[in-house]
């Protein structure tokens, strides 16, 4: 408010195309009879009823042209969105849009200039609207990118050949049939074995006497009446109808994929029968999921894409996208992927780190209202404490201390004895010698005498034989100990850790 008076400062208008989906019923849709696709078509159409005050906009805004319409379109039961109404609305134009090849000459009898025919060849994509099948509204070259068509068109189950493949409603018609008849033979004969219904003797009812049971109701008869009245049934109603009726009901949720004919009985059969019944609904639903992003979905995603990177470059730059779809689980898929993941935690010990991972995975498939809490609790529990992971670091690393002083101290000690080992080698080879100088002068002359040199010899031989079976014993003892030590040295290596703690710590 600016001196009495309102003003408006910094209002602006932006135009941002929205990409949305509108249903075609299957009756509305017209296609090539020998297409499979709607891309593979000569070309399809969207022929169906619309009021006459959306085609007067549109001529407004110079989208269609300025063409009067004079009267009422004709009525046709075959487009008709709901043949159950009598009174049929009034002031309503019968649209058909044609998106599909059309030849150039049609285009420029309509007043397109051949420059903004950019296709070359005698068939052009364009598209085509018609109101009340003979006045043409629109007729352009497809102003879209990629030159594709904007229909996108789904099958639940493919058919080959066939586009329509083969919707829910056809697959559960012929068990839908069996059931309306069977439950329909089931309430005529309902009917004759309830109410109750007499025979009586006509030759025992006073003449002219109208013969009404009801409460309170007086009966005449010429005689005793148990001999003239009696109550009369057809029979009773046959049980195997019911049976019947329940496995019509049955075959019409599994063909329409409501359900499997296996769960009416899966309280009987064993858990390996119940996990192959749901392996079968599990297939079924993933098959259809499949069917439906591979056929709808992305064809769709990629449409509105081009769409927008066409029309709003600023906020979408054009590129080559790849969508990958994800999808969440369905309730019964969530349990039976709980029911596997529980059987593996059972096989799985409490320490290892797979176990924490499982037990995550558990609780991110239930429905739980403190699901963030119970996960953030298992990821900080299984989260080492710095203080443990710090002491036994430490504890470690002493250990290893004390493992290298005994290695190298039983080194030492090997060394230690493989010297004493060559030293007593040295002095055995060397005590002959010594005692051959020794004993070599017998009288103290100077001279040796040779008369006793033999028998002196012979006794440094068996000394010299005495000394090295002394030095053999003391060489296998220094051995036998080197290896004794050597065993320990290996079985305190073996014990030692020989790094820090790996995987999840947890204080008890």
């Amino acid at each position: 408010m600016m001196d009495g008076a309102m003003d408006e400062i910094g209002v602006t208008e932006t135009y941002k195309p929205i990409v949305k989906l509108n249903p075609v019923q299957p009756k509305n849709f017209l296609i090539d009879p020998a297409a499979n696709a709607v891309d593979d078509a000569l070309g399809c159409a969207i022929d169906e009823y619309v009021s006459r005050h959306i085609v007067e906009e549109l001529q407004e805004q110079g989208i269609y042209k300025d063409e009067e319409f004079v009267g009422e379109a004709a009525s046709e039961e075959e487009i008709e969105f709901d043949l159950s109404v009598d009174s049929k609305p009034k002031d309503r134009i019968r649209l058909t849009k044609y998106y599909g090849k059309v030849p150039r000459d049609y285009l420029i009898a309509e007043g397109v200039e051949e420059d903004e025919i950019g296709e070359p060849g005698h068939y052009v994509e364009a598209i085509v609207v018609l109101g009340n099948e003979s006045t043409v509204l629109k007729a352009i070259p497809s102003p879209y990118m990629c030159q594709d068509r904007p229909v996108v068109a789904f099958q639940w189950d493919v058919v080959p050949s066939i586009f329509w493949g083969r919707g829910v409603c056809e697959k559960g018609y012929m068990s839908q049939k069996a059931l309306d008849a069977e439950l329909r033979a089931r309430i005529d004969a309902l009917a004759l074995t309830t109410h109750p219904m007499m025979a009586v003797d006509a030759t025992r009812i006073p003449r002219g006497h109208k013969l009404e049971v009801r409460p309170g109701r007086m009966l005449l008869t010429n005689g005793a009446p148990q001999e003239a009245l009696m109550p009369f049934n057809f029979g009773n109603l046959n049980a195997i109808t019911f049976e019947q009726g329940n496995q019509l009901q049955q075959m019409v949720s599994q063909a329409t994929g409501a359900g499997d004919a296996q769960q009416a009985n899966m309280n009987d059969v064993t858990a390996a029968g119940q996990s192959m019944s749901q392996g079968g609904v599990m297939k079924r639903q993933k098959r259809t999921l499949v069917n439906f992003q591979e056929n709808f979905l992305l064809p769709f995603v990629k449409k509105a894409a081009f769409r927008y990177m066409q029309f709003n470059p600023e906020e979408y730059p054009i590129g080559d996208y790849n969508f990958i779809p994800f999808s969440s689980l369905g309730a019964m898929a969530r349990e039976y992927e709980v029911a596997q993941l529980s059987q593996i935690l059972q096989v799985i010990p409490p320490d290892s780190p797979a176990h924490g991972a499982v037990l995550k995975g558990i609780i991110d498939h239930l429905n739980v209202s403190n699901r963030e809490e119970l996960i953030a609790a298992i990821e900080a529990g299984s989260q080492p404490d710095p203080a443990a992971q710090q002491a036994q670091q430490e504890q470690q690393q002493m250990q290893m201390a004390i493992t290298q002083g005994q290695i190298q101290l039983l080194n030492a000690q090997a060394s230690e004895s493989s010297a004493r080992g060559q030293k007593y080698g040295v002095e055995a080879q060397m005590i002959p010698q010594e005692l051959s100088l020794k004993y070599a002068d017998t009288d103290g002359d100077g001279k040796a005498d040779d008369r006793d040199f033999e028998k002196r010899i012979r006794m440094a031989e068996l000394m010299l034989k005495e000394r090295q079976v002394e030095g053999k014993e003391r060489v296998e003892m220094e051995g036998a100990k080197a290896k004794a030590e050597a065993e320990l040295v290996k079985q305190l290596t073996a014990e030692a850790p020989t790094g820090p703690p790996t995987g999840p710590q947890h204080q008890g």
